[in-house]
């Protein structure tokens, strides 16, 4: 396929919830200081019971008491537009009174201090360049088929075609601090030799 031809090749627009299996936070590499708050439900599992043959998550009396306390909260959005090379983080609470209300409720009797009202996190928008934006598509795929995320919005994409976009995969996306690695991941393997050869 010709550079030119791979250059129009995008996906439609998608989004996805965190939806951690233990209601923990998501940390998206691809996109500095991106942090998503799953959805916080009293019925999953946050610790491993290994009593238990199966292995399967249990939640530990005191977590359950105190989730099964509060009302279920949405996780927080991330909706992609790969041909704008735009993105935008949604959180679900921002603006719902009636659901921040009842949280802050929930939590003034547990004795937790709750100062001002909740609001949740406001909306943040932004764009990445095209090498960043096809690793961060592969990103959220990855959550989505390691159960960490569900749709919200737009068709699930597949690998393939998100390999079809234009760009390069990204080798370490979530480094903040320069370094002698390459910047793609395709440079990997040339890479590894040249420190095989000079013997690192």
């Amino acid at each position: 396929m010709s550079e030119t031809k791979k250059e129009m090749i995008s996906i439609p627009p998608f989004g996805i919830e965190a939806d951690h299996p233990r209601n923990s936070d998501l940390l998206i590499q691809s996109i500095p200081n991106c942090r998503l708050r799953s959805a916080i439900v009293a019925s999953k599992g946050t610790i491993v019971n290994k009593k238990d043959p199966d292995n399967s998550p249990v939640i530990p009396e005191d977590q359950a008491r105190f989730l099964g306390s509060i009302p279920p909260m949405p996780g927080m959005q991330l909706h992609v537009n790969p041909a704008k090379l735009s993105y935008k983080i949604v959180d679900p609470m921002h603006g719902n009174k009636t659901m921040c209300k009842r949280l802050q409720a929930a939590l003034r009797e547990k004795g937790m201090a709750v100062s001002g009202e909740l609001d949740g996190v406001p909306p943040q928008e932004g764009t990445l360049d095209v090498h960043r934006m096809k690793t961060l598509c592969r990103e959220m795929l990855w959550l989505l088929n390691a159960g960490e995320a569900k749709m919200a919005g737009g068709p699930k994409p597949s690998i393939e075609d998100i390999d079809e976009m234009s760009g390069r995969y990204l080798l370490n996306p979530g480094s903040r601090i320069p370094n002698g690695q390459p910047l793609f991941e395709d440079q990997y393997d040339n890479y590894v030799e040249g420190l095989q050869k000079v013997g690192g």
